[in-house]
């Protein structure tokens, strides 16, 4: 083992990266190469099984489609009055039997071949039988009919005794000779219902609608999936319907399709065997099946082509990889390896790294790294420098937004105190004024403490309270602990305000403000909440103020959101909730920020 170790370290660099580049192109040719000849033999067998299952599934919709009109015609001798007369007459107690026959039997010959053969090209013939006297009372021929079948063995055929005993339901009767109206028992099948007298409940008779096998295959296309691809379609009696081969038809399934006959029941079924695939669909109608037969090898013999013509293209393309493989680890030398240790450094954000690589392919491409490193630790401290800008901007512009329209506010009430009260007080309201105005003009910082911004609060609803004459009562509940701590100016006056002048007002009792501070684990929980005639939920979304309020009342609490997302990141913010007549409720959540230190609610998740 040392030994290997010793030779495979004195192997030089250009044979150590040949060997290398042919282990990345040997293996990941034959895990993608085989991967890909899977994929592609198992995505074109599926679209074959696919369209195989379509095509099946599209016969046996086709098939209950076209017999649906059927099925209506087999109702019509109970709906048309005539045939029904006919049915219940018993022709041996008439005077002139024969005569009455005749002339009923054109009567119905005449409707059949006049309204219900004209219904559907589908129909081969129709039979309306009495079995009162045994006779055919209509037909849709006046040629042929085999007389002797008729009398002798027509009544006694499982079908019809089928067909009578389901008591008027329609009855699809499979593959079957027809002996009554053709000479050669040309192969059919049928619709066959039992006409029955509503009040008696008594069987009158039958009515059979014929369909040929050629017209039946009429009702799908022959799709040839590969060469020898067989379709069958089978009857609920397990024989078999259709087949390219004429001789199966009529045949037990069982009988010709051997091992590979389908599944019982009308369930939709794909399987295979050795060496095919059987699709199976039912029909929801008749319970017929139509069931396709794909050979294996069949299926695979175009796919092997396209996979062998794949696999030699990938094989020339291995071959001419290794080539250049080997043609660039000639020319690549120790500068490389230095390169590549120093760009692990920058990988690592160490930008400051210097490049000192000067001669060759390598040095040329060292030059350009490193003026680029260069290039981007100036655009770094480029975009630091714009970014503290234009947050320091922003937070000025927020600020200067709810200045003017704090002053217009206060200036108003002392408008309105001086008119409606004269003189008096006008005293305390410029002593809460000139405090309100000093908090204000506080320095430039945007932050205060806790304590400063409740005072602040203090004061400006003590104005508020002389223009309202007693109209609203303040509630404080704050925590001790939270008021050293360092929170946004103006965050609640904008709320504060918003509860007075629209909350409260038109309200016919006395509002009721409550603001209450906490912490809760590293946040400062704010919420100012009021009993007034809340928001609808348009209005909430929007923020609009309603009829008669302040018009710069607009910019509040956007403001808010805006400077605590700017300052504390998204994970902090305003929510609101209010129901109409029944309050709203703001919810501000900052994070706890002392003398020393200064959070981020984006932080406090991270180290969450």
């Amino acid at each position: 083992m040392r030994n290997i170790r010793n030779r495979l370290r004195n192997v030089s660099l250009k044979h150590k990266l040949i060997i290398v580049f042919s282990c990345f192109l040997i293996i990941p040719f034959v895990i993608i190469g085989g991967t890909l000849s899977w994929l592609y033999m198992d995505s074109n067998r599926n679209m074959i099984l696919d369209a195989a299952v379509d095509n099946n599934n599209q016969i046996v919709k086709n098939i209950d489609t076209s017999l649906q009109p059927l099925l209506r015609l087999a109702m019509y001798p109970e709906r048309d009055q005539t045939i029904f007369q006919i049915m219940r007459k018993d022709y041996d107690s008439l005077p002139y039997p024969l005569y009455e026959r005749g002339r009923d039997f054109d009567t119905v010959n005449g409707i059949i071949r006049n309204s219900m053969m004209l219904y559907t090209d589908l129909l081969d013939s129709a039979v309306i039988y009495q079995s009162t006297n045994h006779v055919v009372v209509g037909r849709s021929n006046n040629g042929y009919m085999d007389h002797r079948y008729l009398e002798q063995e027509f009544y006694s055929e499982p079908f019809i005794q089928t067909i009578l005993q389901q008591k008027g339901l329609v009855v699809p009767v499979g593959i079957h000779p027809e002996k009554l109206m053709s000479f050669h028992d040309t192969p059919v099948v049928s619709i066959g219902r039992a006409i029955v007298d509503p009040y008696t409940k008594e069987n009158l008779g039958l009515i059979l609608l014929n369909i040929g096998i050629d017209k039946l295959a009429g009702l799908w296309s022959s799709i040839h999936f590969t060469e020898h691809t067989q379709f069958y379609l089978i009857d609920e009696q397990k024989n078999i319907v259709y087949s390219k081969n004429p001789g199966d038809i009529g045949s037990a399934a069982a009988n010709v399709l051997e091992n590979r006959k389908p599944a019982g029941g009308g369930e939709l079924e794909t399987r295979e065997d050795a060496d095919n695939y059987i699709i199976t669909s039912a029909s929801e109608v008749t319970n017929w099946q139509a069931v396709t037969v794909i050979p294996k090898q069949e299926l695979f013999s175009f796919v092997d082509v396209i996979v062998r013509t794949i696999f030699i293209s990938l094989l020339v393309l291995l071959a001419l990889s290794i080539l250049a493989s080997i043609y660039i680890a000639t020319s690549i030398t120790k500068p490389l390896s230095d390169l590549n240790a120093k760009m692990k450094q920058v990988s690592q954000g160490k930008l400051d790294v210097n490049i000192d690589i000067q001669h060759g392919e390598v040095g040329r491409i060292s030059i350009t790294i490193d003026h680029m490193l260069q290039e981007i630790r100036r655009l770094i401290q480029r975009i630091y420098d714009e970014e503290q800008e234009k947050r320091r901007l922003e937070l000025l512009a927020l600020q200067s937004q709810i200045r003017p329209h704090f002053m217009y506010n206060t200036l108003n009430v002392i408008k309105w105190m001086a008119k409606i009260q004269g003189a008096t007080g006008i005293e305390e309201a410029l002593t809460a004024f000139s405090s309100v105005i000093k908090f204000t003009a506080k320095a430039e910082s945007d932050e205060v403490t806790i304590q400063e911004e409740v005072e602040f609060i203090r004061n400006y609803t003590n104005i508020l309270d002389f223009r309202y004459l007693n109209k609203f009562e303040v509630e404080y509940d704050i925590d001790p602990e939270v008021l050293p701590y360092k929170t946004l100016k103006f965050l609640l006056q904008p709320l504060v305000e918003n509860a007075i002048f629209h909350g409260f007002d038109g309200i016919p009792y006395k509002g009721k403000l409550s603001i209450r501070i906490h912490r809760e684990g590293e946040h400062v929980v704010m919420i100012v909440a009021d009993n007034g005639r809340g928001m609808s939920g348009a209005d909430l979304e929007e923020l609009q103020p309603g009829p008669g309020s302040d018009p710069m009342n607009g910019i509040g609490v956007k403001n808010i959101r805006s400077r605590i997302e700017l300052n504390y990141g998204t994970d902090c913010g305003l929510w609101m909730t209010s129901t109409e007549n029944a309050g709203t409720t703001a919810k501000i959540i900052i994070p706890v920020i002392t003398e020393e230190e200064r959070g981020d609610c984006n932080e406090d998740r991270n180290r969450g």
